[in-house]
């Protein structure tokens, strides 16, 4: 594992990788619901997929993030090795802490070091928002990302980001959720509540302000995009919601584990407005587990040559 590349090389290596596909369900109507994003080639054993999601998750967890796309597409690591951060990342992706209590120990990186590594990935997917193809007759750019949660159980939305169409000069809040629950079906009735509550307004000084942030990180003083973001009757037919979940099956079934996700989301307009993926592996836990190993390997590395 090097960490010697920008985030955004990473990601975009990632998503290279992945040969990411869509479809439109249902795909026998024209009136559609939802874009779904397929991984053609994401694989849990690649060595090369392993260690670019485990830079990524050192890079996150030591801290280090920009809200500024721009600025976190061309953002290196930091050199200097701090022996406090390395060893609190190395204590996370290990679970140090609950070692000797099995039972904690499984719930703890089921609930808390499992969930945190699929945001991750549903933070690499966020770059469909600007596959041009797919999102037509719109051309979004990323603009801005909210922080990752460094803990998955601080509550919160998972995914926080503000595209920009560059055809029509609009703006556009993007709303995410990951979700890796045992049924797959329960994550995406989770998420698709969430969307609910967001889509109606009852959560929209929470939202406001965490796009607020975002958009201070990169508008310049002549364009006060946060002084926009007031009231949600402005801005409910521009969020893009976004569902990452876990699938215990290798096929599931052509987007149609989403078709409720038009019935949460009356004020998304159009299919391009409710995009999804299913990493669809039996289950995650091997990838997991050896993106783990990368990252606690590498500290452990590091920390022989800072002792040297």
């Amino acid at each position: 594992m090097k960490v010697n590349r920008t985030v955004g090389e990473i990601m975009n290596r990632l998503y290279q990788i992945w040969q990411v596909k869509h479809n439109k369900w249902p795909t026998n109507t024209t009136d559609k619901s939802h874009l779904e994003f397929i991984l053609t080639n994401f694989d849990p054993t690649s060595e090369e997929q392993i260690a670019l999601v485990a830079e990524l998750c050192y890079i996150v967890k030591s801290g280090e993030w920009q809200m500024s796309y721009e600025a976190l597409k061309n953002m290196l690591p930091d050199k200097q090795f701090e022996m406090n951060i390395l060893e609190e990342v190395k204590d996370y992706f290990t679970g140090k802490e609950y070692f000797g209590d099995q039972k904690s120990f499984d719930e703890y990186i089921k609930n808390q070091r499992n969930p945190f590594i699929l945001e991750l990935l549903s933070h690499i997917m966020l770059l469909s928002i600007e596959n041009t193809l797919a999102c037509k007759p719109y051309e979004f750019s990323i603009q801005g990302v909210h922080y990752m949660h460094l803990n998955s159980k601080k509550q919160g939305l998972d995914l926080a980001a503000i595209a920009k169409d560059n055809l029509k000069n609009e703006y556009y809040l993007i709303i995410g959720e990951s979700k890796n629950r045992q049924s797959p079906s329960e994550g995406t009735k989770e998420a698709l509540e969430a969307f609910k509550t967001f889509d109606s307004g009852r959560k929209w000084p929470d939202i406001r302000q965490v796009m607020k942030a975002v958009a201070n990180s990169f508008e310049k003083p002549t364009d006060r995009i946060s002084e926009k973001i007031s009231k949600h009757i402005l801005w409910q037919k521009k969020i893009i919601y976004r569902l990452t979940i876990e699938h215990r099956s290798k096929k599931p079934r052509g987007g149609s584990q989403f078709r409720d996700f038009k019935v949460h989301t009356p004020n998304a307009t159009c299919e391009q407005f409710r995009q999804c993926e299913a990493i669809h592996t039996e289950r995650l836990d091997y990838f997991y587990d050896a993106v783990s190993i990368k990252v606690t390997n590498y500290i452990e590395e590091k920390e022989k040559e800072i002792y040297v």
